[in-house]
């Protein structure tokens, strides 16, 4: 970036990973742009038929983690950089990369929200995370669901297994003599159902399909503190992963399925004197820019332009994007941000993740004609 005229700085973020800020000054008077990319990976899963660790070029493919999510995007930057430093060209307002830590492990304040609390706070931001998919590639995105990671643990009380005629039915001690916590948590999970049914009538976005948010159970885990079948488990425990729409905050889906569980619970002896117990693990805001704002219709317009070259589709109007990014960071700092990359989302976080190289270019072409469109 320093070749490229840039200015560079550091933010840091933990344990001595530190964020790059690299700025290539503008003249002044005009809008300035980020770039935004995170540099973190997800771990290498198994399967991978070359090296990991090593970018592979086999055709126009690039193989290796990262590669899609999201290196092909601090290449394509690096490139649109570098073009307007050969160029001699100056945009009237800063033009800004923020290569950040932290994205994939939803810790933003390590990585986006960090830069931003350090004074590199650009009029708009672009995200060039993976949206290139079969059906067309750079496809644009304003607007990502939310989502909350959290846990349900249910309580019951342990006894053998051949007392569960007395716990159970009429006649016996019930829940004196013990109580099945997976019982209880098919009670639970029920309850779980029944709110999301109702999300698909209540939970509503114009850009998103009826149905869209969904509360996902994901792990059940039951036992006595060991597994074993001859027991009565005395804990059950959901891990669910929930989407919810631009519009509702984190704390209202939080308060609203407590409530909603919490008002199944009270229905049963048992689970009214025991409650449920959450835990709320991360959560990941709604992103939603206007999409007739002139920030998005900026970068319809560059990706249009840069599409048309390579025989895609044009499109209408930004699509919501299929995954969350720090998008959202920018927005809750009044940022519009916009997604459009070169990778596939179905390669991303998967074996033998790759790149169509063509697309990183492509990318460098959409980030400069967006530049100059925004930045007078």
């Amino acid at each position: 970036m320093s070749g490229a005229g840039a200015e560079n700085h550091t933010v840091t973020g933990d344990r001595g990973r530190d964020n790059l800020v690299a700025v290539l000054p503008g003249s002044g008077g005009g809008r300035s742009l980020a770039v935004n990319a995170h540099i973190d990976t997800v771990a290498a899963q198994d399967g991978w038929q070359t090296d990991p660790w090593t970018a592979v070029r086999t055709g126009d493919r690039i193989y290796g983690l990262g590669t899609t999510d999201m290196k092909a995007a601090h290449a394509a930057t690096w490139l649109a950089f570098r073009a307007l430093s050969q160029a001699g060209v100056q945009l009237a307002g800063d033009l800004h990369l923020h290569s950040v830590i932290g994205e994939e492990t939803m810790s933003h304040e390590l990585g986006t929200t960090a830069v931003l609390d350090a004074g590199f706070a650009p009029d708009a931001a672009l995200i060039p995370e993976p949206t290139s998919h079969d059906d067309g590639a750079l496809q644009v995105a304003n607007t990502a669901a939310g989502n909350y990671l959290f846990s349900m643990t249910v309580r019951g009380k342990s006894t053998h297994w051949a007392s569960r005629n007395l716990a159970i039915r009429a006649g016996g001690g019930g829940d004196t003599v013990g109580v099945n916590a997976i019982d209880k948590a098919v009670y639970i999970y029920s309850a779980m159902r029944q709110l999301e049914e109702q999300w698909a009538f209540t939970k509503r976005h114009p850009q998103f399909a009826p149905g869209a948010f969904i509360i996902h159970p994901g792990v059940l885990h039951a036992d006595v503190g060991f597994p074993a079948a001859p027991y009565f488990p005395d804990r059950a425990r959901f891990d669910y992963l929930l989407s919810f729409p631009p519009g509702d905050t984190s704390e209202a889906i939080r308060a609203e399925v407590e409530g909603h569980i919490n008002a199944a619970a009270a229905l049963d002896p048992w689970l009214a004197e025991h409650p449920v117990e959450f835990e709320w693990i991360d959560t990941w805001p709604p992103a939603y820019t206007d999409p007739q704002s002139d920030f998005s219709r900026a970068v319809m317009a560059a990706r249009n332009d840069v599409a048309a070259g390579f025989g895609a589709p044009a499109m209408d109007a930004p699509r919501p994007n299929g995954a969350q990014s720090d998008a959202s960071f920018y927005e809750a700092r009044g940022v519009p941000a916009i997604v459009c990359g070169p990778g596939n989302l179905q390669s991303a976080h998967a074996a033998n993740e790759f790149v169509d190289r063509r697309l990183i270019s492509a990318t460098a072409r959409m980030i400069l004609r967006t530049a100059l469109g925004w930045s007078t």
